[in-house]
């Protein structure tokens, strides 16, 4: 009855229409398109005119631009011409052959309108050759579209007739002007306008053509413009980024960020939204285009099951179905699923286009956000952790910001706490944040959750950014794959339209099963985002303690901690990886389980209704039809199982996003509404520099808070008025941890700012620009010449001069590349002297009016500082600049200084004047300086020098990164199985997952065999047939499981062995492999390949499994049901569908590996930008980041465009391969044979599964390999040069080392085997105990010797410590028996118990004697250390509460004190080793000298007799004093004796370094050699 009614429905419309009446559709839609462009000519007549008139006026050049285009040639090229021309003929042709008709037979009105239609065509297709640009593209679309709409109209009324079985008008003839008239409309609406080439319109004169916007549109739909790249790769070893299309402008990342910041940028659009919205903004045109693509999708998977219902019902009985011939049921159930992949081509094109540019843009928007934010490493606990003023302390308060280094002690009395507290506003939170209520709870409460909340939801900055520049952006980027949620719901909705079609009521009763099992799926969901959640914030603690790791593996490597590290990570992994398989078996087997049994219950229900109570037949044409709706619902429902996940895990990373952008504390500059300044007067003048009546802390001080233990409350107190001299140098001194760095951070806005009442101010005049050098030299992973440069415009006279200055001359001179030398990560190729000098000569260079200079001259000797004193800060350059210089030299910059302030222990300014001021006011201030004075008189210009020793090196220092060629080789891919497991656990997993594939098969031909008994006998046992198909069901669901269980656990182990192997390898790996290659490379490794292991590579593996199996079987079931046409078409599918899946694969593989490359320079600007944001910020050069983070993106983006195009382009191939074999088996079986209907719908049903699978076979084989090409990264890591592994022969005595005595014979080093020697065949011995000095010039190796010491460099001859040889003993023994203390300390993030003892080996009372004897307390005026697990200080005072103890935190890296304060934790860190060698390379240059000299003290007296200490200094009386005194030059051991003999020996090197001091009377006294009386110091 359904069929009638369609019948007569479609006869209704053909009879009301006549054949005139369809004919003039044609020209009434060419009256509306001379309508619209005749209007469109006329406006665009109007407005070019007056925008050519303003653009004349203004000067402005970009009308000219746009149309540069239209200029610059007459024509579009000998073949658009050629085509277009081809385009005229055919409708002129058209034309002749109207009027022919209109000539032989009547003009009928119809005719004549139809040949002004072809004249009007004619007329555009002419306009399209020969006018200008803009105007022959739109003649050329509607001429096309006009002529397209003609072919369909005749195409309906002559050639649809034929597919009928009864015409509806027989009386049609078809002579030779009917077919000639659909050649000729083929031709120019089709044909023509398919493969013509699009002309480039280029917009910009520098515009480059790319071949996706100039191919033809059948080109374009094909992706076949790819064609000449594939098949180069295929040709070639070797793709690289200049072979790839060019970028369009378009998808470039600066266009993007620029046209989408305004709509997604949580500052620019001003209010607290959800990121969601902002995105969904920004792509709301492609979100609109996806979701047309997903219904057309959905209502496409229907045609192939509409063409299978129809053609077995007219096998079954022998009528047509709806009046049409059995061929265009099988052209349906043959094209159906093609024109189904087209659709979710044209889908997936959409989706990677988001995917591309929200990569792009989020990437951007991350950075951004990070230039404005206060790095602190709680910066979202005072979210999370907000809790009532008056009760509880914010969480801010619990750590100190990551960029500070400074921490004082705080004196403030309890009155002072609170003063400026009627201030309301805090400066650094966003506008949303102003109006946001806060909730409070009881103290008892929040005394609770206070020890969670700072163990447990400390957010991990860097970690976190890194996470969501990586994991997170891979979830989110793909935020439009969750509409395919939309596209179930859709196919769900047609299947029980369908159902009831085919089988009635008892489809409802399905659906029915379906509704009441939904809440399952939904409530696993829930859990399964619960655990991502959770998942994540154990990837974030993994990631993090990677990071920090790297950040000090030097140190790590020095202290033989690696196993110990190692332990930590990979216990921070095995918690990651409960979570990660926790998740997987929920998804596996809960969610994938229950989506799987409800389609199978509903399925059950309707058959089971259908044929017990309903008493119908279930016939080939029902069974095998709703089979195929079933297994469509079965994939939708599996479509939800990955997609709802997915979605949850979108959700979380957005959260987490959100999180960042609208939770992220900003800097209070960056803010436009700022309530502070209501209650502060503004600046005297805009030109003044300084402070009046103002606190600064680290913490927020605007919020009322109490000290929680092992807080350290910094303030940094301005009582008074303090105005720096502008135009002359101002000196900020004072002792180590007064908080001098802390002082330029307060001008910067870097720290927390509170007035004291109405009449406070700072300022800082930013008009003339700011040039800052931290105290830790922060350099740029660039050439020497590009960190001087530093952005400015190069001026060689001014840049010469600079070298000059700041002694660059003599370093550039032992470069093989000069200034083109590459500093390397974080400078490692550069002592800590020249990284000092080049960021001085950085911010000389530059033009800016105030120079912050952050005790540039402590790590340089006293030649080297006396040059840069006088060449570079008394020089003309500086002359007539501000310069605000930290420093405790005071004796040496004393002379030139017009300013000082001098700052105590307690955060306050002491005293503030000329230098002769503070002098007679400061006693011990001008002891010390009458001291030093002498040490800085008699220098000459030629000994300017480094502070360290220097090595010749390379230009080229970093090593790109290394891409494999061709395909994955077979050991990365074996480094993931072998680790999945024994031989029989891949026995049961294969047996497992070939039962489900078999089960799968058997339960169609079952159907089939059910299906036929009805034809034999008219009572069949139903529900007996039912019963053994639902067993065929559960069976094969319990198999599915099994293997589900077993691949997990597989996958699990085999991720844990990776990374565990990883993180060895890195951590076994050379000093000089850690200089070369960048850490965002490491950290990619360690988070974006990992990832892939745990995730996308291991779900790819399985579903290859499982489709490789499903594809055999249905292939062989194909040949038994269809014979040779299945196995010859199928052969050819196959030989083609290799052949194409391996050019596919060599291209892809070149393009993923350029892709996954791309990605580290992104990371690793990032992470270098994250770690110079105070100098950034200072130098205003977040402009100059922006660009260069922009030019890193744009060849990712370029990748990431061809790569996604790849993979269009095999999709169409493989759908068109798989569309051929399923029409040759279908024809064959219809029209070649003569069997069952039922054996028909088994074999269509398998040939439709393997047409469907084939696709996915080559793309799922060819993803893996392309996701295998993370395993082939880690591999390359895991293949990285190796220090020599722990031996048992390497293994020295238990109480090996007995004392500290040295022999050295012999020793030789060079820094990479390829290098010059920087020692040379050195000889001594130090006896146990001694104290020896290590003195010389620049490139002399005396830090090389304290390396070689450690075999941390390449060396030859023996070195035997405590009478062992140490070339054979094991590296970590040998390693943990000597202390190195290096120039530039690191600490750990944690508290300051866990840096003097990161592994618990020591107590408290070892510790504070350690702290104490290294002279920490004695920059806190000898007090005493705070008592471990002391009572809380009170709630209404912070006396105290900045004591450094035990239990104070310390930040990554050690960032929230002081360098002098880490110098003296590293030193208290050798103490408590109890090491019998003890090497101090530079260890107190960041300290005062009386600090120095306390130290020095304590150390002979503190450490045991038999421990040999070897300090190298440039502070000669730091080591005038030692038992024996080595003195190196140009890397050979010149003297080596006590400082008594070498000073009495005339020609001493030793002797010309004391003379040259201008102290020498006092260096001889610490020397031991007796005065003369009337000497007076």
């Amino acid at each position: 009855m359904q069929l009638t009614l369609v019948e007569i429905a479609i006869m209704k419309l053909v009879n009301s229409w006549s054949r005139e009446h369809f004919l003039l559709i044609p020209p009434g839609l060419a009256v509306l398109s001379f309508s619209y462009l005749l209007i469109k000519g006329m406006v665009n007549q109007r407005h070019g005119s007056s925008e050519t008139a303003d653009a004349t006026d203004n000067g402005d050049s970009t009308v000219g631009a746009s149309r540069c285009g239209e200029k610059s040639h007459t024509f579009d090229g000998p073949v658009i011409v050629c085509f277009r021309l081809l385009y005229l003929l055919a409708v002129l042709a058209l034309l002749s052959l109207v009027i022919y008709q209109i000539s032989a037979d009547h003009a009928s009105t119809v005719r004549i309108i139809l040949a002004m239609f072809y004249i009007y065509t004619s007329m555009l297709a002419g306009c399209a050759i020969f006018l200008s640009p803009r105007q022959r593209d739109a003649s050329h679309v509607h001429a096309s579209l006009l002529l397209l709409t003609a072919l369909a109209v005749y195409g309906y009324l002559d050639v649809w007739p034929l597919a009928t079985m009864d015409p509806s008008e027989p009386g049609i003839s078809r002579n030779w002007l009917i077919w000639v008239r659909i050649g000729l409309l083929s031709v120019s609406g089709a044909f023509v306008p398919l493969i013509s080439p699009r002309p480039f319109r280029p917009q910009y004169p520098d515009e480059v053509p790319n071949p996706e916007y100039t191919c033809s549109l059948f080109s374009s739909l094909t992706y076949s413009f790819l064609d000449p790249i594939i098949f180069y790769a295929y040709r070639v070893p070797d793709i690289t980024m200049k072979d790839l299309p060019p970028l369009p402008r378009e998808e470039s990342a600066g266009y993007i960020a620029d046209k989408n910041f305004p709509k997604l940028d949580p500052v620019q659009v001003g209010t607290k939204r959800h990121i969601f919205w902002g995105i969904s903004r920004v792509f709301a045109t492609r979100y609109a285009r996806v979701i047309l693509c997903v219904i057309s999708y959905a209502s496409a998977q229907f045609v192939g099951p509409l063409g299978l219902k129809n053609l077995l019902s007219y096998l079954e009985d022998g009528r047509p179905q709806i009046g049409l011939r059995p061929w265009v049921w099988v052209v349906l159930v043959a094209i159906g699923p093609m024109i189904a992949a087209l659709i979710f081509n044209q889908y997936l094109y959409e989706s990677t286009m988001i995917t591309v540019e929200c990569d792009s843009l989020l990437t951007q928007l991350v950075f951004e956000h990070s230039l404005r934010i206060r790095m602190k490493s709680d910066l979202f606990d005072d979210k999370k952790g907000k809790i009532d003023d008056d009760k509880t302390a914010n969480a801010s308060e619990a750590t100190s910001s990551a960029t500070t280094p400074t921490v004082v002690e705080d004196d403030t009395p309890a009155e002072d706490a609170t003063s400026g507290a009627q201030t309301p506003a805090d400066r650094s939170q966003t506008p949303a944040q102003l109006s946001d209520p806060r909730k409070g709870e009881s103290d008892d409460a929040a005394k609770e959750k206070e020890p969670t909340k700072q163990k447990e939801k400390s957010a991990h900055l860097i970690g976190k950014i890194n996470n969501l520049l990586t994991t997170d952006l891979n979830q989110v980027k793909y935020t439009q794959d969750a509409l395919m949620i939309l596209s179930a719901i859709i196919q769900v909705t047609i299947s029980i339209i369908f159902l009831y079609y085919i089988m009635g009521w008892s489809a409802f009763v399905g659906m029915g099963c379906i509704v009441l099992c939904l809440p399952l799926p939904a409530y696993v969901g829930s859990i399964v985002m619960k655990v991502q959640k959770a998942k994540m914030e154990r990837t974030d603690a993994r990631v993090q303690a990677v990071t920090e790791t790297m950040n000090i593996l030097r140190m790590v490597k020095l202290f033989a901690w690696e196993m110990k590290l190692l332990d930590q990570i990979t216990a921070k992994r095995e918690t990651e990886l409960r979570w990660v398989r926790y998740g997987k078996f929920l998804e596996y087997l809960a969610l994938s389980n229950s989506n799987a049994i409800i389609p199978m219950i509903s399925m059950l229900a309707s058959f089971g209704t259908y044929t017990l109570v309903m008493r119908r037949p279930l016939t080939a044409s029902v069974a095998f039809t709703a089979i195929s709706i079933f297994a469509s619902l079965t994939q939708q429902m599996f479509m939800v199982v990955r997609q709802l996940p997915q979605a949850l895990r979108i959700k979380v990373s957005l959260d987490r996003f959100n999180e960042f952008f609208n939770e992220a504390e900003l800097l209070d500059n960056s803010l436009a509404n700022n309530r502070v300044s209501a209650f502060a007067a503004s600046a005297p003048s805009p030109d003044v520099i300084g402070f009046n009546a103002a606190t600064f802390s680290w913490t927020n001080i605007n919020q009322s808070q109490r000290v929680k233990p092992a807080t350290r409350v910094f303030r940094l107190h301005f009582d008074g008025e303090i105005r720096f001299r502008r135009g002359g140098i101002n000196l900020i001194i004072g002792p180590t941890a007064s908080g001098k760095t802390s002082l330029l951070m307060a001008l910067l806005g870097e720290m927390y700012y509170k007035p004291h009442g109405p009449g406070s101010w700072f300022n800082l005049p930013r008009d003339g620009g700011i040039a800052y050098a931290a105290q830790e030299s922060w350099v740029l992973n660039e050439t020497v010449k590009e960190n001087i440069l530093f952005g400015e415009p190069y001026e060689e006279q001014r840049y010469q001069t600079v070298l000059m200055q700041c002694a660059l001359e003599r370093d550039l001179s032992m470069w093989e590349a000069g200034d083109q030398t590459e500093v390397g990560e974080k400078g490692l190729t550069l002592s800590g002297g020249q990284k000092a000098r080049v960021t001085l000569a950085r911010a000389l260079y530059s033009r800016a009016e105030i120079l912050l200079l952050d005790d540039v001259l402590a790590a340089l000797d006293v030649h080297t500082a006396k040059w840069v004193v006088d060449k570079a800060l008394k020089g003309d350059i500086v002359a007539g600049r501000t310069v605000l210089l930290v420093t405790h030299n005071v004796a040496l910059t004393s002379s030139m200084a017009d300013f000082v302030i001098t700052l105590g222990k307690n955060g306050r300014v002491t005293d503030h004047g000329s230098i002769s001021d503070i002098l007679k006011k400061d006693a011990k201030l001008r002891a010390a300086f009458e001291k030093e004075k002498a040490l800085a008189e008699k220098v000459e210009s030629d000994k300017e020098g480094g502070d360290d020793d220097e090595r010749k090196v390379a230009g080229k220092l970093v090593v790109l990164e290394e891409k494999a060629m061709g395909r994955v080789e077979r050991a990365a891919m074996m480094l993931f199985f072998h680790g999945f497991g024994n031989a029989l656990f891949w026995v049961i997993t294969l047996f497992s997952k070939v039962s489900t594939r078999l089960l799968q098969i058997a339960g169609p031909v079952w159907i089939s065999y059910w299906s036929s008994q009805y034809a034999l006998t008219e009572h069949v046992p139903a529900l007996r047939y039912l019963g053994v198909y639902a067993l065929i069901q559960l069976v094969q669901l319990s198999f599915d499981s099994l293997s589900s269980v077993f691949w997990v656990l597989g996958t699990m182990n085999s991720s844990r062995i990776i990374h565990y192997k990883l993180i060895q390898s890195i951590f076994s790996a050379p000093l000089r492999w850690l200089d070369t290659v960048p850490i965002g490379r490491v950290i990619t490794r360690c988070t974006q390949d990992i990832d892939a292991v745990d995730n996308s590579f291991a779900r790819m593996a399985s579903m290859f499994l499982e489709i490789s199996i499903s594809l055999i079987g249905n292939f062989f079931v194909s040949i038994y049901m269809a014979g040779w046409p299945a196995l010859l078409s199928g052969g050819i599918m196959a030989i083609l569908g290799g052949w194409l899946g391996m050019v596919y694969l060599k291209a892809q593989l070149s393009v993923r590996r350029e892709l996954s490359n791309a990605k580290s320079p992104v990371m690793s600007q990032v992470g270098q930008t994250l770690a110079g944001l105070p100098s950034i910020r200072a130098y205003g050069a977040e402009g100059r980041f922006r660009v260069v983070l922009r030019n890193r993106i744009d060849p990712y983006i370029r990748a990431s465009l061809t790569f996604y195009n790849i993979n269009r382009w095999i999709g169409i191939r493989a759908n068109s391969l798989g569309a051929m074999f399923s029409t040759v088996v279908t024809t064959y079986l219809v029209y070649g044979t003569n069997i069952r209907a039922g054996s028909v719908g088994l074999t269509l049903t398998v040939v439709r599964a393997f047409a469907g699978e084939i696709l996915w076979w080559v793309r799922i084989y060819n993803f893996m390999e392309i996701e295998a090409n993370s395993l082939e990264r880690v591999l390359d890591f895991l293949r990285i040069d190796q220090e020599p592994t722990p031996v048992e022969s390497g293994k020295p005595p238990a109480s090996w080392p007995c004392s500290g005595s040295l022999v050295v014979d012999g020793l030789s080093a060079r820094y990479s085997d390829e290098g010059p020697e920087v020692l040379q065949d050195l000889h001594f011995e130090i006896a146990s105990g001694e104290r020896v000095g290590v003195v010389g010039r620049t490139g002399a190796g005396k830090s090389s010797l304290a390396l070689a010491l450690l075999r941390t460099i390449p060396t030859t001859g023996t070195v035997h410590f405590d009478g062992l040889p140490t070339h054979s003993i094991n590296l970590d023994a040998l390693r943990s028996s000597v202390t190195l203390i290096p120039q530039q300390p690191e600490l750990l993030r944690g508290t300051l118990r866990e840096n003097l003892d990161p592994f618990g080996q020591h107590d408290d009372a070892t510790l504070n004697d350690a702290l104490r004897s290294s002279g920490l307390f004695q920059l806190q005026d000898e007090r005493k250390p705070p008592v471990v697990g002391s009572s809380e200080t009170a709630p209404d005072t912070e006396e105290g509460s900045a004591a450094i103890g035990l239990d104070t935190q310390i930040d990554a890296g050690g960032s929230n004190f002081s360098l002098g304060q880490r110098q003296i934790i590293a030193l208290a860190r050798a103490i408590v080793r109890q090491s019998r060698l003890l090497i101090l390379d530079e260890a107190t240059a960041a300290i005062d000298y009386e600090t120095d000299t306390a130290i020095q003290t304590s150390l002979r007296t503190e450490l045991s007799k038999d421990t040999t200490v070897i300090t190298i200094a440039h502070r000669l009386q730091t080591i005038m004093d030692s038992d024996k005194i080595m003195v190196l030059e140009g890397g050979r051991l010149m003297e080596f004796d006590s400082p008594k003999n070498l000073l009495q020996n005339d020609s001493s090197l030793l002797r010309a370094l004391v003379d040259e001091s201008g102290d020498s009377a006092h260096l001889k006294d610490l020397a031991g050699i007796r005065r003369e009386p009337t000497t007076n110091l």
